[in-house]
């Protein structure tokens, strides 16, 4: 019998040792005979130096110095990992039991496997648990509109990761989706899975408070894919036009499958949706109102099957205080 792979999981920390060790505990508790974790620390300054050094018979590596931020780490992770199966896992999430065992059997099955995802339980400070992750398989293009699945719950084959290192370090949001739309478009094959593999935590200081931050830089990821094929000019036009990307800053991917124009128009539309609604929960009328006027313009059927005029009517009619309550629905 051939031995496991090896699994490369870098921790990016900073600052968070209240619950880095919830974190490295769940990685130790899987007890993957071949899983090679590596702790990238930036400088904290809180306890988490402490935590890492008393760990660190069970670490291939670590360090602890500045960096400039979650892009750099998890590059000096890459750098050091060795694994055929390499991913991270930020310093507040956590895996579920059996993850890493289920993701050596997946890839293993699968030799030709690029991408895998999961799903993941949000949990933490206010936050509802629920599960997140797609419950239905994607075509390639419906992966490029936005991030579609939770990043905790993601392994790749470390073959395919080669090829599009390293990480963006002017990305500190959309960093993980430009990777997958990078592995995607050079036709690294991607498959679902329904399990839960990892825990999500929401607290105070989470990246994933702020929404638009994630918006603005998954929008030049997407016009960055519209600049990568002739037919999607019309699109990254659009997109830069409306102010959501900047033409200047578009660099086209390399690419090695093919998209139609209907796909890559898709794939505008849905992008749009999503920054609609972001604005829309910001209450930013006048973004919502320029993006709406656009579609009703340009996609009517779209403008109409999205019910565009019900939520420009709230936008318009209700004030700030009443629209907090409800924005939700």
């Amino acid at each position: 019998m051939s031995a496991s792979p090896v699994i490369s999981v870098i921790v990016p920390s900073f600052n968070q040792g209240q619950f880095l060790k919830e974190t490295l505990d769940s990685l130790i508790s899987q007890r993957y005979e071949n899983l090679e974790l590596i702790v990238i620390d930036g400088g904290s300054k809180d306890n988490s130096p402490e935590i890492i050094r008393s760990y660190s018979e069970h670490l291939a590596y670590w360090v602890s110095e500045p960096d400039s931020g979650q892009s750099e780490a998890i590059n000096k992770g890459f750098a050091k990992a060795s694994g055929s199966i390499i991913t991270w896992l930020n310093s507040d999430d956590v895996y579920e039991p059996g993850t890493l065992h289920y993701v050596a059997d997946a890839f293993v099955a699968e030799p030709t496997l690029g991408i895998l995802h999961g799903k993941s339980t949000l949990f933490g400070e206010g936050a509802a648990t629920q599960v997140i992750g797609l419950s239905h398989d994607l075509r390639l293009h419906e992966y490029l509109p936005y991030m579609r699945f939770p990043q905790p719950s993601s392994f790749i084959r470390r073959q395919a990761l080669d090829a599009v290192l390293p990480v963006n370090k002017t990305l500190h949001y959309a960093m993980d989706f430009e990777l997958v739309v990078k592995l995607l478009l050079r036709g690294a094959p991607i498959r679902r899975s329904d399990r839960l593999l990892a825990r999500y935590r929401l607290h105070a200081s989470s990246k994933s408070n702020h929404n638009l931050a994630f918006v603005k830089e998954w929008s030049q990821v997407v016009a960055n894919i519209f600049c990568s094929f002739a037919e999607g000019e019309t699109y990254l036009g659009y997109l830069c036009g409306l102010g959501l990307a900047e033409q200047q800053a578009a660099n086209a991917y390399p690419v090695s499958v093919t998209l139609t124009r209907q796909e890559l128009e898709d794939v505008f539309l849905l992008h749009l949706n999503l920054c609609y609604h972001s604005y829309y929960r910001e209450c930013d009328r006048a973004k919502c109102t320029q993006i709406s006027h656009f579609i009703r313009t340009h996609y009517s059927s779209f403008y109409k099957s999205n019910n565009y005029r019900k939520y420009q009517n709230r936008l318009k009619f209700i004030p700030n205080f009443v629209f907090g309550l409800i924005r939700s629905a």
